[in-house]
């Protein structure tokens, strides 16, 4: 089962199909990835046949609430050991109301090696009452021994049309969805208005610290960015990559083609005082920090981003070269 569309297992269980002992969905959103893990752990908890999952059981899933499903997630940066612990406990107790129990771990790929070599066991040896659904959009990036014990299925992304039906559902605007597109990459599975605001706020920032730094000389400003990029999540601090690499392509393709079209304004004074090789350079080297403080210094990493490009505008540069 190497390569089974998520909603052909569902499909496939409410035939009264077998499901793999572990199995490992992955895709390019963190968000569907998310959706479909709930998705099918209600499928395998449900006591009858569901498909609309609106029922008492399907409905407690959802919510976290179910008995029979525990769920491990990343706290920061990354996923901890304890948590994996905490899992394999559950996984060994009896179920409370269903046949079998399922643990989930969203975004697999930033297990530890402590947490990932705890969690192999239990992969390798489930047993019959128990299923493991991991999640990964990085599938390079998990232990080659955990990808191993893991039967793998693709989730493809829906259909732009379909997320964006289901936001405006939700009481979004059609105009947010290049916004909720990139949300939802970073993890988010139902986002809400409030988070999508803080998201929206966040990017503001990064761009309100490049402008005072860039265009104020205001050094204080794109430090303390560095570390505040430093602490927050990978996929958020990714924000800052994406953002340059729209400033270097600023007028060179169109502006329908860019990441973050709502702040194109912002982004265009920036590539205005930034050279574009500079701006590449940056963003390639801004996608690609530790992933966590014991693997590099993340704040010095995105302090060397962030002062490069403001040592490379060109009345800097030439000022340098001024004997």
């Amino acid at each position: 089962m190497s390569r089974t569309a998520p909603r052909s297992l569902a499909q496939h269980l409410a035939a009264g199909g077998s499901f793999p002992g572990a199995l490992l969905l992955s895709g390019s959103g963190d968000g569907a990835l998310a959706r479909e893990a709930v998705d099918l752990a209600a499928a395998l908890l449900c006591p009858g046949s569901d498909p609309d999952r609106r029922c008492d059981s399907c409905r407690r899933v959802a919510a976290g609430l179910h008995p029979d499903y525990f769920v491990v997630a990343p706290e920061g940066v990354q996923i901890r050991v304890d948590r994996v612990r905490e899992a394999i406990v559950f996984a060994a107790g009896r179920p409370y109301e269903a046949s079998r129990r399922v643990a989930a771990v969203l975004r697999a790929e930033l297990l530890g090696a402590e947490a990932g070599n705890a969690l192999l066991k239990s992969l390798e040896e489930p047993g019959s009452r128990l299923h493991w659904i991991l999640t990964t959009s990085r599938p390079e990036a998990l232990l080659p021994t955990i990808r191993s014990r893991c039967a793998v299925a693709r989730v493809e992304p829906p259909d732009p049309s379909e997320r964006i039906a289901r936001w405006t559902a939700g009481g979004f605007s059609e105009e947010d969805a290049p916004d909720l597109l990139h949300f939802e990459r970073e993890g988010e599975s139902e986002p809400t208005m409030e988070a999508l605001k803080e998201y929206r706020e966040f990017r503001e920032g990064i761009l309100g610290a490049l402008e005072a730094g860039f265009a104020r000389g205001d050094l204080a400003s794109l430090l303390a960015l560095a570390d505040t990029l430093s602490k927050v999540e990978p996929r958020r601090a990714h924000l800052l990559a994406e953002l340059l690499a729209d400033a270097a392509a600023s007028g060179a393709v169109s502006p329908e083609l860019a990441r973050h079209r709502a702040v194109a304004g912002a982004v265009a004074r920036i590539a205005r005082r930034i050279p574009r090789e500079a701006l590449e350079r940056a963003a390639l080297k801004a996608a690609d920090p530790p992933p966590d403080n014991r693997r590099g210094n993340r704040r010095l990493h995105f302090e060397s981003v962030l002062l490069e490009l403001s040592l490379a505008q060109p009345e800097r540069a030439a000022g340098r070269s001024k004997p």
